[in-house]
């Protein structure tokens, strides 16, 4: 039986942390979200930025299927990494409340996931 190593515990701590961010959003978004007031150009912005955030969580699924032993579709999957953060981050600033910070706090996790994985050999 193989041990576990602190950076297994913490790659998984991270991994759980971006993805419930992303579920508490989708939560805050549902029950606050659409009744804040905010004039329809912020709505729209931050529904995209939503869209952009849900688009990371697919990349960082799709990092553990057969792309991440194809060296061709690996480097196809990482052009895509940073574009989506940066949409995502400036489209989700245009929201207000706790989902705005939920989503924001995924976003960066998983990114910084994303970014893990393209660095292992």
């Amino acid at each position: 039986m193989r041990s576990v190593t602190p950076g297994t515990v913490v790659f998984v701590g991270i991994v759980v942390a971006g993805l419930a961010g992303f579920v508490l959003a989708l939560r805050a978004w549902f029950k606050t979200g659409q009744s804040m007031g905010l004039p329809v150009w912020r709505k729209l912005l931050f529904s995209l930025g939503f869209l952009a955030v849900a688009g990371q969580v697919v990349l960082f699924a799709l990092s553990w299927t057969r792309i991440g032993v194809d060296h061709g579709l690996f480097a196809a999957w990482a052009r895509f990494v940073y574009p989506s953060f940066f949409v995502a981050v400036v489209l989700v600033l245009a929201g207000k409340g706790s989902a705005r910070w939920w989503l924001l706090t995924s976003s960066c996790l998983l990114f910084v996931l994303c970014f893990f994985i393209m660095l292992t050999p």
